[in-house]
């Protein structure tokens, strides 16, 4: 039966694994990767995106290694984890309630959103409750070997001292859990916890394990002391708990209200209303459906109505202990900062079924055969109703919403498959929202062929429109796509209409085939801005209807906003930025626009720049127009280095007739 489990494990988690887009998480991991991979950055804390710890990077460098630069590799490590998982529940369930409640916990544990749905992400916190699991088993073997088939509720029995090495394994696998995910900081609270509850209220059987125990600490503080000390020593390491810790804050003051109601909707997870996020879960949907959710609940009020036993205590003190991650942080009950409440999940609805041995006298007649059949078909039905509930809301609920479709960047997979299966080879330049810094790489990832000349553009703006186009050089025709839902500056669309670019939809990106242009812009000029740009000219703009055009007027009141034209003439050794500065008689700004939404790392010798300033001079009249080009990584603390203009100064002043 364990068998089948865990082939249906494999299914959930292997189907489709690379079809949704890759995540910006995803595509951070595996910058980090690279970069163990390419530089041998080796640590045990990353300080990018956010601050990660090592050990899954290190599974990931790996499976990136062999497998190659993809969707697939990142993704590979989470996966297998999550099989893992469901054996390490199955073990643990086991060993503290029989094979019965065993085959439920992985069962039910195969089939359920949750840990499905994290096994199917290529981001570190599945690793958690796999090595936390583990630890649990290691810990309760080192109890039982001791007596035998050790329970803590049993009286009057020689209790003898158990080995050392399952200690030692649990300790090992206790303090690398702290390497996987920040929400393990709570391991060694929960041990400290249970230790003490063993104290006051197992003394005999703690004094007979001291030993054991104390072996435990040891190791387990052996193993975490290199990350505690880097982060002892590295305060700003972790600069992204500020950001979330406000509950935190507002009890450290006094304040219990945050921290109440994160409990209660926590809480509430099990059979309410679960995480609020669609990139963590369907939104809103709680973890069971009402018959486990009211047996987990009644399984939850067993555990504090049976707490003398260390089994039920244990359950107990896990839950609090690793639900303390999201209770001290905003947007609860978050399901990923509550992670490592798997391993121990499905134990709480089998309790009530482990204890219900009573029916077998008010339900004499019934033989323990026709029981035992009733409650296999049963739990049966339960798991093929998960199983296609889980299945639905995988693989067609959750990748259809909007957020989704957004944070896991499917316009970009999809630009990417479409390339993949194009013929031409005409150079690209790819619209998205973070050019600088997300997109370059989701595309090298998401892209099967080399052979292509990729620019990059777009704002970090959701909602503004994108103000820059870059034309690639080198070929003769070129392609220019971005996010359907990201729309380009209405006189940059129009610029592409009258060149003949057409934009053909195709589903979630768009794209426009056109020849390569050298501008004629209806002000014509010729200066160089440093040694990388050429100034080719402007072009005034007046509103027509709801977009704006070229017209051939000059620049007035009702007529301040203008493009203009660049053409790179050598790739630049640092960021660049456009500035335009409308000018009154007395040299006073009276309007302005700061922008350049095609990063300069991507630039090549001959692509022609194509910016939309949208200037606002009220009422004023203005007299000169004045562009400069400025490296922004050296306006802090400032000022600003502008780019001299053909060798002598740092803006170009143009008249405005």
């Amino acid at each position: 039966m364990i068998t089948f489990i865990l082939l249906v494990t494999a299914v959930l988690r292997f189907h489709n694994l690379t079809a949704l887009g890759l995540e910006h998480d995803e595509v951070a991991n595996w910058l980090i990767d690279r970069s163990i991979l390419d530089e041998g950055n080796h640590a045990v804390y990353y300080t990018a995106a956010y601050g990660h710890e090592a050990g899954f990077h290190y599974l990931q460098a790996a499976s990136v290694g062999l497998i190659g630069d993809n969707a697939l590799a990142l993704r590979l490590p989470a996966a297998l984890s999550g099989i893992l998982l469901v054996a390490v529940s199955y073990a643990l369930a086991r060993r503290l309630f029989g094979k019965n409640a065993a085959l439920f916990s992985a069962g039910l544990l195969s089939v359920l959103f949750w840990p499905v749905f994290y096994s199917r992400l290529g981001l570190r916190a599945i690793t958690l409750p796999v090595l936390s699991g583990l630890s649990a088993y290691f810990w309760w073997q080192a109890w039982q070997l001791g007596s035998g088939d050790w329970r803590l509720e049993t009286k009057n029995r020689p209790i003898t001292p158990a080995p050392l090495h399952p200690f030692i394994l649990s300790a090992l696998f206790a303090g690398l859990s702290l390497y996987t995910y920040m929400a393990a900081r709570a391991m060694p609270i929960f041990y400290g916890l249970y230790i003490g509850y063993l104290a006051l209220f197992h003394w005999s059987e703690l004094k007979t394990r001291w030993r054991g125990v104390a072996v435990f600490v040891a190791v387990m503080t052996a193993v975490s002391l290199p990350l505690v000390f880097y982060l002892q020593t590295n305060p700003g390491a972790e600069f992204r708990i500020s950001e979330i810790d406000a509950p935190l804050q507002a009890l450290k003051s006094g304040d219990l209200r945050p921290v109440l109601a994160n409990s209660l909707r926590i809480l509430g997870l099990f059979g309410w209303r679960g995480d609020p996020l669609w990139r963590q879960n369907v939104a809103g949907m709680p973890v069971f459906e009402p018959i486990i959710a009211i047996l987990f609940y009644l399984g939850l009020g067993l555990s504090l109505w049976r707490w003398r036993d260390g089994r039920y205590a244990f359950l107990l003190l896990w839950l609090t202990a690793f639900a303390a991650p999201s209770i001290v942080t905003v947007d609860a009950p978050s399901s990923i900062r509550i992670i490592n409440l798997l391993p121990v999940l499905p134990l709480f609805p089998i309790v009530v079924m482990h204890n219900l041995g009573w029916l077998s006298t008010v339900l004499g007649k019934l033989s323990t055969r026709i029981c035992e059949i009733g409650g296999n078909l049963a739990l049966t039905f339960l798991f093929l109703f998960y199983l296609g509930w889980t299945a639905r809301n995988i693989f067609v609920v959750w990748p259809q919403n909007d957020e989704v479709q957004f944070v896991w960047q499917a316009a970009l997979t999809e630009t990417a498959h479409y390339l993949d299966n194009a013929s031409a080879a005409s150079p690209v330049a790819i619209g998205g929202w973070s050019p600088t810094t997300m997109d370059p790489p989701t595309m090298q990832l998401s892209l099967r062929r080399n052979d292509l000349d990729l620019r990059y553009f777009g704002s970090d703006s959701v909602t503004a429109p994108i103000n820059t186009l870059i034309l690639p050089g080198g070929g003769d025709t070129i392609r220019i796509t971005r996010p359907t839902i990201r729309k380009l500056a209405p006189a940059l669309e129009s610029q592409l209409a009258a060149w003949g670019a057409e934009p053909e939809t195709r589903g979630r990106f768009t794209v426009y085939h056109l020849p390569f242009t050298i501008p004629t812009p209806q002000h014509p000029a010729n200066n160089s801005f440093g040694d990388a740009l050429q100034f080719l000219g402007y072009s005034s703009l007046i509103p027509q209807s709801s977009s704006l055009s070229p017209q051939s007027s000059s620049l007035s009141p009702q007529s301040s906003s203008l493009i203009t034209y660049w053409r790179v003439t050598a790739v630049p050794a640092a960021p660049r930025r456009f500035f335009a500065h409308l000018l009154d008689d007395a040299g006073n700004i009276i309007g302005q626009h700061d922008s350049l939404d095609a990063p300069a790392a991507h630039w090549q010798a001959g692509d022609i720049l194509v910016q939309f300033h949208e200037l606002d001079a009220g009422d004023a009249v203005p007299a000169q127009l004045r562009l400069g080009v400025y490296n922004p990584d050296t306006c802090t603390p400032g000022p600003c280095q502008n780019l001299v203009v053909d060798g002598e100064r740092p803006y170009l002043l143009l008249p405005i007739k």
